[in-house]
C-alpha cells in the first residue's frame, strides 16, 4: 500500500472546540466507525472492511467499502472544516470522492453537496449537479502510495484546501453554506463514496476523519495535520502575491511587490499550536541572499527552513493575457496576446503592447475586433503574430478555429481585413487552423505556420496574404500540440512548439533543429516546463526575439495565473533564452522576477527591399558596373552627370560584425566593399565623413568628402565607424553624392 506516514496526531485531541464528527478509524473488526467527538454520530461501514488497528487506519477496496455518515450532517452549519489522513491506492480509478456530503437525485446524479477529491486535487460546494460547483482546486493530482492530511475550510465566501497543513488552494468568491444544502436535509453522507452513483468508489485508508462546524485556523490546521514542525504560510505587507509554502523541501519564496528593500524585511509565519521558530516571526533580517529559519515542535522535533525574498516583476503585461507573440520593429519590441480570462477562450478582441526595453510596456488598446472589424467571424480571437513588408504591417490571427489576415500601416493598428475571408479556412487541413507564426529568413523570404495537433508551414507569397496551397507541407513531430515558433541562429533553424493541452499544468516547450525552414528535423528536447517550487504551471505557446547586434535572446510565454490560474486564466512574462556552446538551448530558467531592462538602440530595418540609387552630383560622374553594382567613378574632370540608374537591395546582417549591416543584391552580391557597412548609431545630426576607402572591390584610394543620405527610416542616422548615412522621413531610396573635394588619387584597375 505504500508508505506509512505518521500516527494521528498527539495533540489532536486537544482542539475540540466545534467538533461535529470524529472517526478515528482505529477499530480492529466490526461494522461501526465510532464518533469520538461525543456527538453520538457513529457510522456505518458497508462493505468488506478492512480494518487493521495499528494507526493504518481502514482499507477501503474500491469496489464495495464505504463508510454511511448519520444523515443531515451539516445542517445549521455556516461554517466547516472537513480534515482526513488519507493514502490513495495507485491503482484507484477516476472519478472518485474522498468524502461527499449531500443528495443523489433520482437520475443518480449529485443534488446539492460537499466533497474533495485527489484527482484533480479539489474541494467543491454545489447547490444542484456539477454545473453548480464552486471549487478550491489545484491543478494537479493529490500524491498517491504515501499519506496526505487533507483538510477543507470554509466560512463566508472563503474556501480553503489544505495538503499536510500547508494552503494550496483558495477561493474567495464561495456563495454557498454547508447548512443551505438541501435546506439542512442531506441523506447521501458518504466517505469513500461519490454522491453520483456512477462513481468509483475510493481505494485506499482513511484514518482521522474530522468535520468541524467552524473553519480551523492555519495554525490549527498544521496541529491537526501532525506536520508540527511545518510553516503554513509567511505574511508580509509588501507581498505582491502569497508567499509560496514548499513543505516537501523546507523553502519559502517571498514574492514582493518592485522596489521592496529587502535589507530589512521581517516577515511573519505560521506556525502549529506549541511549535517556535527561531528568529521569531517579525525579526527584520537582510533577505538580500536567502536566510534560514529552525522550526521546534512540541515534542522537540526541529526543522531548518531556507527562506527567499525576490521582487517579482511578472507579469509583464497586466490583466490575464495568452499566446504573446513578441516581435521586433525597428527599435521597439511589440506584444500581441490573446485576451484571457473567457470561459472557452471566447474573447473577440486583439491588443497591442510596445516596448522598448521588454519591462516596461505601453497599452495601445485594441487593434482588431471580430465583432465589427471581421465579417466572416466574431469569436474565439486567438494565438496572433504580426510581420512587416515594405513598410506594411501583417496579421495573422486565429478567429472561430480559421486563420485571417489583417493588414495596416502601423505596427499598432488599426487592421483591416484585406481578404473578407479566411486565409486558411477551418477544415482546409487536418487538424485545427489556429496558432499562426511567420519566420522570415535572410533572403527576404516569408513562412507561415500554423497547426493545432498537426504542424503545418507554407511560403508565403510576395503580396502576403496567400500562398500557393500546394507547397504546404506537414512537419509535426512527436509531441506536438500546437504554438508553434521559428527562430534562425548561425545557419540553424530552430523549430519550437508546445505540447500537453493548455489546461495542464504540464504544458510545456520542446524544439528541434534543422537546415531550412520546412525541415527536416532533429528533436531536441522540452526547454520550458513548470517549477511548482514557485508556483509556475502551465509554461508555453511561447515567441522568441534577438536583441540586434547582440546574441541576447528573450522568450515570452504564458503561465498559469498565479495564484489561482488555469487554461483560460493566464498571464504573460519574459524570461532569458539562452544557447549553449553547440548552438543547443539551454533549458529556461522560468522566473517570477522576469528580466532587467534591455537597450536597442537605433535599428537599421534588416530583410527590407529597397531602390538604391546611384546619383549624380554636380561636377561628379556616376557610373554602373557590368554587374548591376552601384558606385560613384572617382574621375577628376569635371562635367555635366550623365549615368543615373538604381537596382534593388536588401538590408542583411554583415559579414564580419553581425552588429553591422550591409547592402546585398538579389544575386547576393554586396554593394562595394566588404569591408563597407553601416550599423545603427543614435547621433544626431547630419555627418559627412573624409576618409580613404576602396569602394567595390577595386584597387584604389580617394580624399574627399562623400555623404551618403535617405534611407527610409525617419530621423536616425546610421554610422559604419566614420561612415554616415542620413534617414530621411519621405524617402524610399538611399541616395550618396561626392562633394567637389573629392577627387582620385589613383586610377582605377
Amino acid at each position: 500500500m505504500g508508505l506509512a506516514g505518521p500516527a494521528a496526531p498527539a495533540q489532536a485531541a486537544e482542539i475540540t472546540d466545534g467538533l461535529a464528527l470524529w472517526y478515528k478509524l482505529d477499530a480492529t473488526s466490526g461494522t461501526v466507525a465510532v464518533d469520538s467527538s461525543g456527538n453520538g454520530r457513529n457510522g456505518t461501514v458497508n462493505g468488506t472492511a478492512g480494518w487493521s488497528g495499528n494507526g493504518q487506519g481502514l482499507t477501503f477496496n474500491g469496489s464495495d467499502t464505504y463508510v454511511k455518515v448519520p444523515d443531515n450532517i451539516m445542517s445549521g452549519m455556516n461554517s466547516i472544516t472537513v480534515s482526513m489522513d488519507v493514502q490513495i491506492d495507485a491503482t484507484q480509478a477516476t472519478p472518485y470522492f474522498l468524502y461527499g456530503f449531500g443528495n443523489t437525485a433520482s437520475s443518480g446524479a449529485g443534488n446539492g453537496y460537499l466533497f474533495t477529491t485527489g484527482n484533480s486535487f479539489r474541494a467543491a460546494i454545489a447547490s444542484g449537479n456539477s454545473s453548480t460547483e464552486q471549487n478550491t482546486r489545484t491543478s494537479a493530482a493529490l500524491q498517491r502510495s504515501v499519506w496526505k492530511h487533507v483538510t477543507y475550510t470554509q466560512t463566508g465566501t472563503t474556501g480553503v484546501l489544505y495538503e499536510d497543513g500547508v494552503e494550496k488552494a483558495r477561493n474567495t468568491s464561495v456563495t454557498l453554506t454547508p447548512g443551505s444544502i438541501g435546506s439542512g436535509i442531506t441523506t447521501a453522507n458518504h466517505i469513500g463514496r461519490s454522491v453520483y452513483t456512477s462513481d468509483k468508489l475510493f481505494k485506499g485508508r482513511i484514518r482521522d476523519f474530522r468535520v468541524y462546524d467552524r473553519a480551523l485556523s492555519p495554525g490549527e490546521v498544521l496541529d491537526v495535520s501532525g506536520n508540527t514542525t511545518g510553516i503554513g504560510a509567511a505574511t508580509h505587507p509588501d507581498l505582491k502575491i502569497d508567499a509560496i509554502v514548499d513543505d516537501a523541501t523546507s523553502e519559502i519564496t517571498l514574492p514582493l511587490t518592485e522596489g521592496t528593500d529587502l535589507t530589512t524585511l521581517a516577515p511573519q509565519f505560521t506556525i502549529a499550536q506549541g511549535a517556535t521558530i527561531s528568529p521569531a516571526s517579525g525579526t527584520p533580517r537582510d533577505f538580500t541572499s536567502p536566510v534560514t529559519y529552525e522550526v521546534t515542535g512540541s515534542g522537540g522535533e526541529k526543522r531548518t527552513w531556507t527562506v527567499e525574498a525576490l521582487e517579482m516583476k511578472s507579469p509583464v503585461l497586466p490583466g490575464l493575457t495568452a499566446d504573446p507573440n513578441l516581435v521586433r520593429f525597428g527599435d521597439t519590441f511589440y506584444m500581441y496576446p490573446t485576451t484571457d480570462g473567457f470561459a472557452g477562450w471566447s474573447g473577440t478582441k486583439f491588443k497591442a503592447y510596445s516596448s522598448k526595453d521588454l519591462v516596461h510596456w505601453t497599452d495601445h488598446g485594441v487593434i482588431l475586433d471580430l465583432g465589427p472589424d471581421v465579417s466572416w467571424a466574431d469569436a474565439r480571437a486567438w494565438a496572433p503574430t504580426a510581420t512587416e513588408k515594405n513598410g506594411k504591417y501583417y496579421f495573422y490571427y486565429s478567429a472561430d478555429t480559421n486563420i485571417g489576415v489583417a493588414v495596416s500601416d502601423s505596427p499598432t493598428g488599426p487592421f483591416t481585413d484585406p481578404l473578407g475571408k479566411p486565409l486558411i479556412a477551418r477544415g482546409a487541413f487536418t487538424g485545427q487552423m489556429i496558432d499562426p507564426a511567420v519566420f522570415t529568413d535572410d533572403d527576404g523570404k516569408r513562412y507561415l505556420y500554423w497547426g493545432n495537433g498537426r504542424a503545418y508551414v507554407v511560403p508565403l507569397n510576395d503580396d502576403m496574404v496567400s500562398f500557393d496551397a500546394s507547397k504546404v507541407t506537414d512537419i509535426t513531430p512527436s509531441g506536438y500540440n500546437e504554438g508553434t515558433f521559428v527562430i534562425k541562429r548561425n545557419g540553424t533553424y530552430y523549430f519550437m512548439w508546445s505540447e500537453n493541452d493548455t489546461r495542464d499544468e504540464n504544458y510545456r516547450v520542446a524544439y528541434a533543429t534543422g537546415s531550412s525552414p520546412t525541415g527536416p528535423w532533429t528533436k531536441r528536447g522540452v526547454i520550458l516546463e513548470k517549477d511548482l517550487t514557485l508556483g509556475i504551471k502551465g509554461p508555453g505557446h511561447h515567441s522568441v526575439a534577438q536583441v540586434p547586434g547582440t546574441d541576447d535572446w528573450y522568450i515570452a510565454y504564458h503561465r498559469f495565473a498565479i495564484p489561482g490560474g488555469d487554461g483560460t486564466h493566464r498571464e504573460t512574462t519574459v524570461d532569458r533564452l539562452e544557447f549553449d556552446s553547440g548552438g543547443l538551448i539551454k533549458k529556461v530558467v522560468p522566473t517570477l522576477s522576469s528580466i532587467d531592462p534591455v537597450s536597442v538602440g537605433t535599428v537599421l530595418p534588416t530583410h527590407t527591399n529597397r531602390s538604391l540609387q546611384s546619383v549624380n552630383f554636380p561636377g561628379r560622374y556616376t557610373a554602373v558596373r557590368s554587374d548591376n553594382l552601384a558606385y560613384l567613378d572617382p574621375v577628376t574632370s569635371s562635367s555635366t552627370p550623365t549615368v543615373k540608374q538604381s537596382a534593388t537591395f536588401t538590408v542583411v546582417p554583415g559579414l564580419a560584425d553581425p552588429t553591422c549591416y550591409s547592402f546585398r543584391d538579389s544575386s547576393g552580391r554586396y554593394l562595394r566593399h566588404k569591408d563597407f557597412r553601416v550599423r545603427a548609431d543614435a547621433s544626431n545630426g547630419t555627418a559627412v565623413f573624409t576618409k580613404d576607402a576602396t569602394f567595390c572591390a577595386r584597387p584604389g584610394s580617394v580624399t574627399g568628402s562623400v555623404s551618403l543620405e535617405s534611407y527610409n527610416y525617419p530621423g536616425r542616422y546610421l554610422r559604419h565607424y566614420n561612415y554616415e548615412l542620413r534617414i530621411d522621413t519621405f524617402q524610399d531610396t538611399a541616395t550618396f553624392r561626392a562633394d567637389s573635394s573629392f577627387k582620385a588619387v589613383s586610377p582605377w584597375a
